[in-house]
């Protein structure tokens, strides 16, 4: 699926509600490539209109929690950029991203996109963002770089 498909996917789910809630079933249940098409979706569906998923960031979160592929948990995260999740949300958020952060586990795009994600989120936890730049630069100390 190219970006002209994904672009046509997004106004088709954006005008037709009730295939959100298909594509969020295939995101958490279908076969790797459709979960990896479809948060690609999703985070086209987000960077369109901000507030369409903020009733699914609970469904989001548990997805992220289990998801295996690096792909969809970039896709998913991306899924929350520049947006206000409400206060639980925002803790788990921030509990997953402070752990992947850092996490040579996860895909190089995985953590960029954490980090994109911490630096707003953190922005009224001054103990929190402390954490997070020791942790940057301890990576940074093993790895002379980072991400």
């Amino acid at each position: 699926m190219g970006r002209s498909t994904r672009d046509k996917l997004v106004a088709e789910i954006i005008s037709d509600k009730s295939k959100l809630n298909e594509l969020i079933h295939l995101v958490c249940d279908g076969t790797k490539t459709q979960r990896m098409k479809g948060a690609w979706v999703l985070s086209g569906i987000h960077a369109l209109n901000r507030s369409i998923l903020i009733p699914y960031h609970g469904s989001l979160i548990a997805m992220l929690n289990v998801e295996a592929v690096g792909g969809v948990k970039r896709e998913l995260l991306r899924s929350f950029e520049k947006s206000k999740p409400n206060e639980r949300i925002a803790g788990e958020l921030i509990t997953l991203a402070m752990e992947w952060v850092t996490d040579e586990k996860q895909d190089l795009a995985v953590r960029f996109v954490c980090y994109r994600l911490l630096t707003p989120l953190l922005a009224d936890y001054p103990e929190l963002s402390w954490e997070l730049k020791q942790k940057i630069n301890l990576y940074r100390d093993k790895f002379g770089r980072y991400p």
